[in-house]
C-alpha cells in the first residue's frame, strides 16, 4: 500500500464526561455524541455514537443513500429493522455488525426506544441523499 493511502491519525483522548450527546445532526430524532476522530484524521475517518431521541417515524426514516467510500454500523443496545436494496429486510439486535456498501439504498424502518448505534465513515464528510418514492 502506497504511504498516500494510509490514513495517519494524532493523538487523541476523548472522555464521555466532556462530550454529551448533541442534537442537530442529520436526523432531528437523533442525538449524536462525536468521538473527535475526524480532526486527527484530517476528515478522513468520522466515528460516533447515535442514539434515538423520539419513535421512529411513521414509514421510517424514508429511501436515502450516501456518498461515502466506507460505512459500518454496530448496535450497542436495543434493536432495529432496516430495509437495504438488493438485500430485504434485516433485523438487528446488540451486539451485530453491519457494513452498508457505498451507494446501497436503504430505508431505517423501525427501532426500539433504547436504540444505540456506533458507526463509522469514510470520509468524515459525505452527502445522504433521499430518494423520491
Amino acid at each position: 500500500m502506497s504511504s498516500s493511502k494510509k490514513i495517519q491519525s494524532k493523538f487523541l483522548v476523548n472522555k464521555a464526561k466532556d462530550n454529551p450527546f448533541v442534537s442537530g445532526g442529520l436526523r432531528t430524532y437523533r442525538e449524536y455524541r462525536d468521538f473527535g476522530i475526524s480532526d486527527v484524521t484530517d476528515g478522513r475517518v468520522h466515528i460516533h455514537l447515535i442514539k434515538t431521541t423520539a419513535p421512529c417515524p411513521e414509514g421510517g426514516s424514508g429511501l436515502h443513500y450516501h456518498d461515502l467510500e466506507f460505512q459500518m454500523v454496530y448496535c450497542l443496545k436495543g434493536c432495529s429493522t432496516v430495509w437495504f436494496e438488493g438485500e430485504g429486510e434485516q433485523h438487528f439486535e446488540e451486539g451485530d455488525c453491519w457494513v452498508q456498501p457505498p451507494g446501497i439504498k436503504h430505508n431505517v424502518l423501525s427501532y426500539s426506544e433504547d436504540y444505540l448505534l456506533m458507526e463509522m465513515t469514510i470520509p468524515a464528510e459525505y452527502k445522504t441523499i433521499q430518494v423520491e418514492g
